[in-house]
């Protein structure tokens, strides 16, 4: 594991409070989830979406690579709804299935962006959605490759390109948050697993 995060994972929610200053985002997250779904999360870090979500859903399976992530996670969890953790990355997890399959800002990590966004369609029975930080200095732009070219793009649009070269048909709505340390941005993009 990387030093830096044994290091940044306590406090991580402080120092990065997308999931607590994005009120309008959790509210319309939960809007798409019925009451009893089972969750997948990738990338859950220390959980504060997650703790947000939790009273919607019977069930999540999060996939988290970094021991430290997963220590916070477990050290703050407080929801009565039972959690599994999977110490690995998303392109080494499993084939698994949930009524929800959902990542905030996870996709910086993954080398091949089109195959990790397949991954999520083929493991979500309803609903998979993401919510990606929009723009500097919270957000650095990803290097995406679409029809074997290369691109950067800010992350919550390169996510949407690389959604539409795959024909995935997919909504994005655009946030204003308001954090601590000044204002920014971010994206909640979601779309239905074929025949859901």
């Amino acid at each position: 594991e990387v030093v830096f995060w044994q290091s940044y994972a306590v406090g991580y929610d402080k120092k990065n409070p997308l999931a607590a200053c994005a009120t309008e985002i959790v509210a319309d997250l939960r809007s798409l989830i019925a009451p009893g779904w089972e969750m997948l999360e990738v990338g859950a870090g220390p959980g504060a979406f997650t703790r947000r979500l939790a009273d919607r859903l019977s069930e999540i399976t999060v996939v988290e690579p970094s021991a430290a992530m997963r220590a916070e996670f477990a050290r703050l969890w407080d929801a009565p709804t039972n959690v599994q953790m999977l110490p690995l990355k998303w392109e080494d997890a499993p084939p698994l299935q949930a009524d929800l399959v959902f990542g905030a800002n996870a996709f910086y990590r993954m080398e091949d962006i089109a195959t990790a966004l397949l991954k999520m369609k083929a493991c979500a029975r309803h609903r998979v959605a993401l919510v990606q930080t929009i723009g500097r200095p919270h957000a650095a732009p990803l290097c995406v490759e679409i029809d074997g070219i290369r691109h950067e793009r800010e992350r919550a649009d390169a996510l949407c390109d690389v959604l539409s070269a795959l024909n995935i048909d997919h909504s994005r709505r655009d946030y204003d948050i308001l954090r601590l340390d000044g204002p920014s941005r971010a994206a909640l993009i979601d779309w239905r697993p074929s025949g859901a």
